[in-house]
C-alpha cells in the first residue's frame, strides 16, 4: 500500500512540490522533547515494555537481522528538512528520503 500511495502521489502531484520521507521502524525519541519520550505503546515500544514487565519472555527473530529503529525526533526533523528543501528549491521531481540507520549505526535484534 505504501508503494501504491507513493505512485499515486507522484502521478497526481506533478505540479506540486512533494517530498516523501520513508522511515524504518520508529522508536522512542533520542533528544526531543526528552530522551525516551513516547506517546503510545505501538511498534517496538510495546515490545520493550512487555519484555520489561515480564509479559513477553520470548520472541522469534534472527539475531543477525538489523533492528532498524529510528528515533521519532530524527524522523520529524527529517520531515521538516525535506519540506523546507522542497519549498525553497522547488525540485522538478518528487524527492524521496529514506530515514533509516542502515549500516551507519547498525543495531541487531540480538541486542534488543
Amino acid at each position: 500500500t505504501k508503494a501504491l500511495a507513493e505512485s499515486v502521489v507522484q502521478q497526481e502531484g506533478a505540479n506540486l512540490n512533494i517530498a516523501i520521507v520513508r522511515p524504518s521502524i520508529i522508536g522512542a525519541s533520542w533528544k526531543e522533547p526528552f530522551p525516551g519520550w513516547i506517546d503510545n505503546f505501538n511498534g517496538p515500544s510495546g515490545i520493550f515494555i512487555a519484555a520489561g514487565k515480564g509479559i513477553l519472555r520470548t520472541m522469534r527473530a534472527s539475531n543477525d537481522a538489523l533492528a532498524d529503529l529510528v528515533p521519532i525526533d530524527v524522523v520529524v526533523n527529517t520531515t521538516l528538512a525535506a519540506a523546507w528543501y522542497s519549498a525553497i528549491n522547488r525540485p522538478n521531481k518528487v524527492m524521496v528520503y529514506n530515514c533509516t540507520t542502515g549500516g551507519t549505526n547498525p543495531f541487531h535484534w540480538s541486542e534488543v
